[in-house]
């Protein structure tokens, strides 16, 4: 009988530190794709912002305070948005591109401190609005 409890202690102190170590890279994965879906949601939220404005420089002002607002929702540090607006003729494509980075430095001993994460939206302006030629 005290031989079965002996048994049952040590192999809860050697899975004990592989479940806590698992249980760590799941919470910091998890952090990771939340920041990047909310990356990719302020990338999309700027691109249309940029493709419903009358003009370049409207477009370009509401596209980064459209991702400002959405980026601090989320776990981000250091986020820089990039608009491309082409031509802003009705037809063409908005392009925004973003990057941040997303820091689990309380998940260390499973995984890098710091992680890199990328987004592409692209938005055609809408044909339908009247536009603005650029000054």
């Amino acid at each position: 009988m005290r031989r079965a409890r002996g048994q049952a202690l040590v192999e809860l102190a050697l899975c004990a530190p592989v479940i806590t170590l698992l249980s760590l890279g799941v919470a910091a994965v998890v952090q990771v794709e939340d920041a990047s879906a909310g990356l990719d949601a302020a990338t999309h939220a700027a691109a249309s912002a940029a493709a419903r404005a009358p003009d370049p420089i409207t477009a370009d002002t509401a596209a980064r305070s459209r991702f400002a607002a959405v980026v601090a929702a989320y776990p981000l540090r250091g986020a820089t948005v990039g608009i491309a607006l082409g031509g802003f003729s009705r037809g063409t494509d908005v392009t925004v591109t973003s990057h941040a980075y997303v820091d689990v430095g309380w998940a260390g001993l499973v995984l890098p401190h710091r992680f890199e994460v990328w987004s592409r939206a692209a938005m055609r302006v809408e044909p339908w609005r009247t536009h603005r030629a650029p000054p």
